[in-house]
């Protein structure tokens, strides 16, 4: 297991501990979710790297601290998206004034089908095409990917 995916089981141990129980085999879902980080971070920093601009008159060091600086920008990003979930119950969601309780349900209801789709527990041909929209909706793209949610995926299962 590397880097991102002990860091994530430790994130998961304090404050998902529900969702580490539903997991069969936890050493392989940390690991797996280690190795999809490791490459998501991997690709986007690769993507910015190659677009970043070179600035005129940078010296070396000052070129390597900005690229320095956006790698970790990058690896920040991932984590938020794919380790570092909010705690389980996590009354912020339901205290936010700016959703309605319908809101809140629908994101709740999307949570957890997405967490049983990330754990093994569920396909996504076990839900309705008008269920995998709802799962669909507003997903980072690497979470589709991962989920099986992807229009590449649902076309190689012939879900799309």
């Amino acid at each position: 297991m590397n880097q991102y995916g002990r860091r994530a089981q430790q994130h998961w141990q304090e404050f998902r501990p529900g969702r580490i129980a539903e997991i069969d085999d936890a050493e392989a879902f940390f690991t797996g979710l280690g190795i999809d980080v490791q490459d998501e971070v991997r690709i986007r920093w690769t993507a910015e790297r190659v677009n970043a601009p070179a600035v005129v008159g940078e010296s070396f060091l000052k070129r390597a601290g900005r690229l320095q600086q956006s790698r970790r920008d990058t690896e920040a990003e991932v984590l938020r998206e794919l380790v570092l979930l909010p705690a389980q119950n996590d009354v912020d969601l339901a205290d936010d004034p700016h959703l309605s309780e319908a809101e809140v349900t629908e994101e709740q209801w999307r949570e957890q089908r997405l967490h049983d789709l990330l754990a093994g527990r569920s396909r996504p041909g076990d839900f309705s095409a008008a269920e995998r929209d709802r799962l669909r909706a507003d997903a980072v793209p690497r979470l589709l990917e991962l989920t099986g949610l992807s229009d590449e995926a649902l076309a190689r299962q012939g879900l799309l």
